[in-house]
């Protein structure tokens, strides 16, 4: 068996699915994952979620590959950048994001409190060259006073773009969880006029399709750190830039990035009132518990790691997005959605929890 059988990344049928997909720019994208697995990115099952195979964890590599082909492809067919602007900035930020968890997915030396501290130097040096992307007032008093505060509104944005690409990659514990809920945000935010970041946007909902028709075709490719820290800095970059414009309200934005936000924030919680290490891994994530459902109902682990993943992302980021098409934004108050979201994740979790704990102890590993 190769090695690349082995990661899920052969396949004459996926690299077809690849070009159709995404093109030139698309194979180009798995070509170059495929070839970077010689040095480095696999790992064990128990490296990533709940996935039960040897896999790949270069899958960031192939959104940032294909995002990067497009980008050469576009100057060369059209002699201009792809993106400028508040574009540039983003993409500049993203791409620092993707290598700090590439490093890490390649080598593995790095210290969670050095990643941390290099993301925090990262936002940091991205704000003082462009302060469009701190975060405005959003149209709620109690949160405007402390944006309209620059020496607040500052470090809030600069924690805010910290905290979401570790959401993102704390939640990546199943196949097509990140991935599709960066897909959905990525399209949603395509509803306001975001200038060229709007073809940025749709760019990288090409390369999630991609990264998704491994991921869940083989469940044995991966986003890995790289993956889920820039798509992480990118929609939450993203995000920030649309709440500012105004177009899209402020409850509906969150709704979309609920999972990952609810799911960490929800994890340091109970840990912190368990005396814990806030973060500590463990298998208590929402996801965790969804998965030992569905590997009671469904006949194999990787259908239900799959299962798992995609009810998660069409549940929390799917469904406000259906909402806002087919309500149009009419006279719909936002936050008792995004407040029924945090009623319908507590419910399951604390549904789902002794369930898990019951079937862990009938099939101890």
């Amino acid at each position: 068996m190769t090695q690349d059988e082995k990661t899920g990344l052969s396949g004459w049928p996926l690299l077809i699915l690849s070009g159709i997909i995404g093109g030139v720019s698309g194979v180009l994208a798995v070509l170059v994952s495929r070839w970077m697995t010689l040095y480095g990115g696999l790992d064990s099952p128990d490296k990533h979620g709940i996935s039960s195979v040897r896999a790949c964890r270069l899958g960031g590599v192939l959104v940032f590959s294909y995002l990067f082909f497009f980008n050469i492809d576009h100057y060369w067919r059209l002699r201009e950048l792809m993106v400028s602007g508040i574009g540039v900035w983003l993409l500049a930020l993203g791409t620092l994001f993707f290598m700090i968890g590439l490093f890490e997915d390649m080598k593995g030396t790095l210290s969670a409190k050095l990643r941390l501290g290099l993301m925090f130097a990262a936002v940091a040096l991205i704000l003082v060259l462009n302060r469009d992307l701190v975060i405005q007032p959003v149209g709620i008093r109690f949160i405007d006073w402390f944006m309209t505060q620059p020496w607040l509104a500052v470090p809030i944005t600069l924690v805010s773009l910290v905290f979401l690409p570790n959401a993102f990659n704390v939640a990546d514990g199943a196949n097509g969880l990140v991935g599709g809920i960066s897909l959905i945000v990525c399209v949603a935010l395509g509803h306001t006029m975001l200038g060229d970041l709007n073809l940025l946007l749709d760019i990288v909902s090409v390369g999630c399709l991609i990264f998704l028709a491994y991921n869940l075709l083989t469940g044995k490719v991966f986003l890995g750190d790289g993956g889920a820290y820039f798509l992480g800095a990118l929609v939450g970059g993203a995000t920030i830039v649309a709440s500012n414009i105004g177009d899209l309200p402020f409850w509906y934005l969150l709704s979309l990035i609920f999972y990952p936000v609810a799911d960490f924030l929800w994890s340091i919680g109970r840990r912190m009132l368990l005396r814990q290490s806030p973060m500590v891994a463990d298998e208590l994530h929402l996801h965790n518990l969804l998965y030992a459902l569905f590997q009671q109902l469904l006949s194999t682990q990787v259908r239900a790691n799959t299962m798992t993943g995609l009810c998660i992302a069409l549940v929390f980021s799917g469904l406000p997005y259906i909402t806002w098409l087919l309500t149009n934004d009419s006279q719909l108050d936002w936050k008792w959605v995004f407040l029924l979201q945090w009623v319908v994740y507590a419910c399951l979790w604390l549904t789902l929890r002794p369930k898990a704990v019951a079937v862990s102890l009938l099939n101890p590993e």
